[in-house]
């Protein structure tokens, strides 16, 4: 098809009638852009596209996210056939083009991340909830470049400096790596079960930042990151996680203070670089297990952290309830 108008007559059915074929939808708009078709009625693509809106009676925005969703998912078939994988083609998709735009978001560039997200969104194994649910975190992280996060794993709150910024970078990348459970795949614990085969709701969620005051000790806590899952416990429970992240070798044993709120804690976590795990892995206590951060930015357990049955979880839930409520 390469009359202009035949092509305009179709966009427009889609957009007013059948809005779930955006994948026909950018096919479309591909085969408009690649061949200049908009030529010569009107001056340039967005104003060929802005046409399109006012005559369907629907916003830019959305035709330029559905264009947006099929460029991401081509990228991620570019990449796939590099690597020798097979992966659906765009018209086989079944899968809201919105997904795509959050596993963008997510993501944040890192190409490694996105195509280990959008594996997952294609095999159903994440749901829009858990995109949502990441890309919460992910925002809350970069409102947090400048907080108290970045102050516990430095010496100076993050400035202007090179290191500063490098120390930034790393702490957001840990923390976009751990807002899906993938690092889950690699845990082996003797308390995994197959009851979560059998969970009507996984739950995953991380909490960046995360304050909660102990009733056990009666003094205010923080950690880097609380996950809270049921992928390692029966259905109906909740694990939580403490993950301390460290960059340095200074910052090693300011970590350790997490030992403080065990109680509250079913698995204590240090996440660190690969680069630093040879040199620093053997000074970690054995009541922390140790999740290597790789050059890719995708997190895997290097070492299994013990399960403490805790009897503390209750300050933890009421303030998680608090934040949910508020």
């Amino acid at each position: 098809m390469s009359n202009i108008k035949s092509i305009e007559e179709e966009i427009e059915k889609i957009l007013i009638r059948d809005k779930r074929s955006w994948v026909r939808l950018f096919e479309l708009i591909r085969e408009v852009e690649l061949g200049a078709l908009w030529k010569p009625e009107h001056l340039s693509f967005t104003r060929w596209i802005r046409h399109l809106a006012y005559e369907s009676g629907v916003t830019e925005s959305l035709i330029w996210k559905r264009k947006k969703a099929g460029e991401i998912y081509f990228d991620y078939q570019t990449r796939a056939k590099k690597k020798g994988l097979s992966v659906p083609r765009i018209e086989d998709v079944e899968v809201s083009p919105d997904n795509f735009e959050l596993v963008e978001k997510i993501s944040q560039g890192n190409k490694d991340i996105k195509d280990d997200l959008m594996d997952k969104v294609l095999h159903r194994e994440l749901k829009r909830s858990d995109l949502l649910s990441a890309w919460k975190s992910v925002k809350t992280i970069r409102q947090n470049d400048s907080g108290s996060i970045i102050k516990k794993n430095s010496h100076s709150e993050v400035g202007s400096s090179e290191k500063e910024k490098e120390i930034a970078l790393s702490v957001s990348d840990i923390a976009i790596s751990l807002t899906y459970s993938s690092w889950l795949d690699t845990f082996s614990d003797v308390n995994m079960n197959n009851f979560t085969n059998h969970s009507r709701k996984k739950v995953y969620k991380l909490l960046p930042d995360f304050s909660f005051y102990s009733s056990l000790g009666d003094r205010l806590h923080t950690i880097d990151f609380l996950v809270i899952e049921n992928y390692t416990s029966q259905p109906h429970q909740l694990n939580l996680h403490s993950i301390e992240v460290i960059l340095t070798e200074e910052d090693l044993h300011q970590s350790f203070k997490s030992k403080q709120y065990q109680q509250h804690i079913n698995y204590l976590w240090i996440a660190m670089p690969s680069d630093l795990i040879e040199e620093i892995s053997p000074n970690v206590s054995e009541y922390y297990g140790i999740l290597e951060v790789h050059n890719n930015k995708i997190i895997q357990v290097w070492r299994n952290s013990p399960y403490t049955p805790c009897v503390g979880k209750l300050d933890l839930y009421q303030t998680i309830l608090v934040q949910t409520l508020y």
